[in-house]
């Protein structure tokens, strides 16, 4: 069953539609290309046929070659023509792929816009239904309310249809050809945060009901969550993963400062000035070296540089 919302996403994109409509058209010429066999098949064939006929009465079949040589050269017509249409398959799915990753961005946009039509309308008809919130009450008040309701529930099926677009378009595919890698990584990413039920309001779930958030796991809408939706006023669409991504990791950023007392200090680093250097203390028992005792000892020794006392803590360093 084709989604009318995705299909109008992608065809409102010309470069994806042009390379869909391509794709398509390459899938249909290599299904319609008739079956045939290789052109060695072709030929062993013929000649398998003109042995077994040579050893069941003797007689060799007349122009063999030419007639092997024949069919070879047909098979292998067949055989171009096979693997031209089949490499046009190939080459023009990647290419299908590859624009609609580029332009995806376009299409979610376009889902978008039509989210914010339907909540829109949703808001119109929510003021004529007033406090109607079921098909019985609004059975029950007739008039206006109830063309209202079926409006109203016309909505429902859009916004399901624009959602699930969403994700189609969100839910990363696997390059033809590639291997998985990542690939899967990515697709249980969007899938835990679709379950949890973001992707359907910006930021953080703070203050999202239970029955929308199950409506976004689900799939399935219902009018009191459009209703939600278009009361709320940070429905959106994300327009890529790494959108989706900030609304998911939105509810895990912390705010540092938050009760913090006092003016905020500040830490910048400062470079403290080196300490004034002092003269080198000779401790009392030091003694200049005597190396012969016939004469007198040497006068004690003499500082010949000015140091610290010791090197600066770092502490120190740091202090105001």
């Amino acid at each position: 069953m084709t989604n009318p919302e995705l299909d109008a996403a992608l065809a409102h994109v010309p470069e994806i539609e042009r390379t869909e409509k391509l794709l398509a058209d390459a899938k249909k010429r290599l299904r319609d290309h008739p079956a045939g066999v290789a052109p060695d098949v072709a030929r062993n064939n013929v000649i398998d046929v003109a042995v077994r006929a040579f050893q069941a009465d003797g007689v060799w079949p007349a122009n063999i070659g030419k007639e092997a040589a024949k069919v070879h050269a047909e098979a292998c017509v067949w055989e171009a023509e096979r693997l031209a249409r089949s490499r046009a398959k190939d080459s023009t799915e990647l290419l299908a792929y590859d624009t609609r990753e580029a332009y995806s961005v376009d299409a979610l946009a376009y889902l978008g816009t039509r989210l914010e039509e339907v909540l829109s309308d949703a808001r119109t008809a929510a003021e004529i239904l007033g406090e109607v919130r079921s098909a019985d009450d609004a059975i029950k008040a007739g008039g206006d309310v109830v063309a209202a309701w079926g409006r109203l529930q016309g909505l429902v099926v859009d916004l399901t249809n624009i959602r699930a677009a969403q994700w189609g378009l969100l839910l990363p595919r696997l390059r033809p050809g590639d291997a998985v890698g990542g690939f899967n990584e990515e697709r249980r990413k969007v899938r835990t945060w679709r379950s949890e039920g973001y992707g359907e309001v910006r930021g953080s779930l703070d203050g999202v009901p239970a029955f929308v958030r199950q409506a976004t796991s689900s799939g399935q809408y219902s009018e009191s969550a459009l209703l939600w939706l278009a009361r709320a006023g940070t429905a959106h669409v994300p327009t890529s993963f790494e959108d989706l991504q900030n609304d998911a990791l939105a509810g895990d950023l912390v705010d540092v400062m938050a009760g913090a007392d006092g003016p905020v200090r500040d830490y910048t680093p400062t470079v403290t000035p080196a300490p004034a250097p002092v003269p080198s203390r000779i401790p009392p028992h030091s003694k200049t070296p005597n190396l012969d005792e016939s004469r007198p000892r040497p006068a004690p020794p003499k500082p010949t540089t000015v140091a610290r006392d010791r090197e600066a803590t770092t502490l120190e360093h740091f202090e105001d």
